[in-house]
């Protein structure tokens, strides 16, 4: 590997910013049969810069959770991601505590508010009307690995203490409120927009993923709607379901769907 072009010493960004940012996108491709990563005295000199500065970058990589330091034995490719298996009855919370990944959920933002046309549509409200909408954050550690973007009609979340949903899965709180039986699912391949990239505190055109999901009560009345981006570094969906089945109850409607980068 020789020195790499994207050290720019005039540029406003650190010098261990650029070398993190390069490692991010060599971690992306890395052989899977290899878990051994470059020593310090590598990248000191594939990038031409102080041992100082490799560390810097390397320690904001293992606190994202991308490679492991181990003392006396070198850095390693971290292959571990949270995995969130999507099935009957499923509880994110409990299956990110199974992962050995700590999990905290940070409230952003919890309104009434008028719910965005789209959104209106899969609730089958008309838009503009009033619904309660929630923004998190889901973190491991300090790493922001998922935004979560929630709409609710105000017939389900009725008047439930805001307090309630810190720290828990948004279906262990409506599960008190509403007996959800189905859920329609979507998922897009993408790149990182800006806006994205600042939520999720990544650098711009990362690999994302983008779920799209509507929950539904007893008779196929929608529970609540929205939009969860997360890191693809740092997360895997797994879905599980019945192949047959007599009825549409636990059933999910899953559609997987690549998107193309757009144009630059």
């Amino acid at each position: 590997m020789s020195p790499s072009p994207t050290i720019d010493r005039d540029s406003p960004l650190p010098l261990y910013a650029q070398v993190k940012r390069s490692l991010q996108a060599k971690l992306m491709a890395w052989p899977a049969e290899d878990d051994r990563f470059y020593t310090d005295q590598e990248l000191q000199r594939i990038f031409g810069v102080s041992r100082a500065t490799v560390r810097q970058a390397l320690t904001e990589l293992e606190v994202e959770g991308l490679v492991r330091r181990r003392r006396g034995f070198g850095t390693f490719v971290n292959r571990d991601k949270i995995e969130e298996s999507f099935a009957a009855r499923s509880d994110f919370s409990g299956q990110w505590a199974q992962s050995g990944r700590s999990l905290r959920v940070a409230n952003l933002k919890v309104e009434r508010t008028s719910c965005p046309a789209h959104f209106a549509k899969a609730l089958g409200l008309p838009a503009g009307t009033e619904v309660l909408s929630m923004e998190r954050l889901r973190l491991s550690g300090e790493v922001r690995v998922a935004w979560d973007l929630r709409y609710i009609p105000l017939a389900v979340a009725g008047e439930i203490a805001l307090e309630e949903f810190e720290n828990v899965s948004l279906l262990q709180v409506l599960r008190h409120q509403v007996a959800i039986e189905r859920a329609d699912t979507q998922i897009e391949a993408a790149l990182a927009d800006e806006e994205y990239a600042e939520r999720l505190n990544i650098h711009p055109a990362a690999p994302i993923l983008v779920r799209e999901m509507t929950y539904f009560a007893a008779g196929g009345t929608p529970a609540f709607t929205g939009i969860s981006v997360y890191r693809a570094d740092q997360v895997r969906y797994k879905f599980s379901g019945p192949l047959e089945t007599d009825g549409d109850i636990g059933r999910s409607d899953v559609r997987i769907k690549a998107v193309q980068p757009a144009e630059a």
